[in-house]
């Protein structure tokens, strides 16, 4: 199928795509290898006229509809904290470790992540350098978090079909739409998410979008200072969308936009640089000291930790208020129960991985 429709459409210029629309074309782009030209075009227009959430409602759609699903009971309840990345700023994997935490605190994880692509180290190769198995199946990462109650879902196992688009999002060189598909397309259904997002635009659309999709039950999107996660370099704006249906019924949701600030809670201020991370090697090192038990010192790193692991607890329902969840956070880091998680998942993993 060709996707010259959907591009006359756009280069018509009078209205935007519909949700149906996109979902017809990303699903012709993730199964039936159009011609990139057209590939390359779609995208261009569709930054170009400014993606709206019903336009990205339909892409999302797509890729949930193609990836390898990891398929929990429907009333199991699970967390992702992700970033779409893409701020340039190199700091230590903040929402990997932030979910390690958060799985000390009572959570049940199914983290979403990949290699490095504009960053010195993604999720996957800081796990991959803890030792961690990163490359499990659908029916592995189910055992992986009965087992340990954390799992790692692995772009290229759950959205196989995104190495074909990869040729032409290298060439084109640009900003599309895939950069922020990633953070909402969790291939276990997580129904709780705290996503980060790299420019302040992002947050509403986001926030849009995940109501449009209606998969989730309350996720928050934030945008720190220059950053896409929330940090003690300054305030936080958050949306959070909260779903207020009765179970079984439509998702509806309530949304609030507001600000948090870390010194509200005696984090001090910090700058980029306190939080930067390297490669691999270091970042598994840096990863190891920001969960160590024991008596707590102030720390930008540490304290990044227990600022999105706190929100994460908050989404989850851990607790009533982030200020409440941080607390938890950080209770949680000083008795060493992030370390435990960290080395029983490394132990689980590789146990699962290596039965086949």
């Amino acid at each position: 199928m060709s996707l010259k429709p959907y591009i006359e459409t756009l280069i018509a210029g009078d209205r935007h795509l519909t949700a149906d629309e996109t979902y017809d074309a990303f699903s012709v782009i993730l199964a039936e290898n159009p011609p990139q030209c057209q590939v390359a075009s779609l995208l261009t227009l569709l930054r170009a006229r400014r993606e709206n959430p019903t336009e990205i409602a339909g892409m999302v759609r797509a890729m949930n509809d193609a990836c390898r699903a990891v398929k929990f009971p429907e009333e199991r309840k699970l967390l992702d904290i992700v970033g779409t990345g893409g701020d340039g700023a190199d700091t230590i994997n903040i929402s990997t470790a932030s979910v390690v935490l958060a799985a000390a605190c009572g959570a049940t994880v199914a983290k979403a992540g990949n290699r490095s692509v504009s960053s010195c180290c993604g999720s996957a190769d800081v796990l991959e350098a803890l030792g961690v198995a990163v490359d499990l199946g659908p029916t592995q990462v189910v055992e992986c978090v009965e087992e340990c109650g954390i799992a790692f879902l692995f772009a290229p196992i759950n959205h196989p079909a995104m190495k074909a688009v990869a040729p032409v999002r290298k060439q084109l060189g640009i900003r599309t739409c895939f950069n922020i598909l990633g953070p909402m397309t969790n291939a276990a259904s997580a129904q709780r998410a705290v996503i980060g997002v790299f420019h302040e635009e992002l947050l509403e659309l986001m926030a849009d979008t995940l109501k449009e999709v209606g998969r989730v039950d309350h996720a928050v999107v934030i945008h720190g200072v220059g950053l896409d996660e929330i940090s003690p370099m300054g305030p936080a704006t958050l949306v959070e969308i909260k779903n207020t249906a009765p179970p079984g019924e439509k998702r509806t949701y309530e949304t609030r936009i507001f600000e948090f600030d870390p010194l509200t809670i005696d984090i001090p201020r910090c700058k980029v640089e306190d939080l930067r991370g390297g490669d691999p090697v270091q970042s598994a090192k840096e990863f190891e000291m920001v969960l160590q038990g024991g008596e707590y010192e102030t720390n930008a790193k540490k304290d990044a930790i227990v600022l999105n692991a706190g929100v994460g607890c908050y989404v989850y329902g851990l607790t009533e208020t982030i200020e409440e969840g941080c607390a938890l956070a950080k209770k949680t880091l000083i008795e060493g129960k992030g370390e435990e998680v960290l080395n029983k998942w490394r132990a689980v993993s590789k146990e699962i991985a290596g039965r086949g």
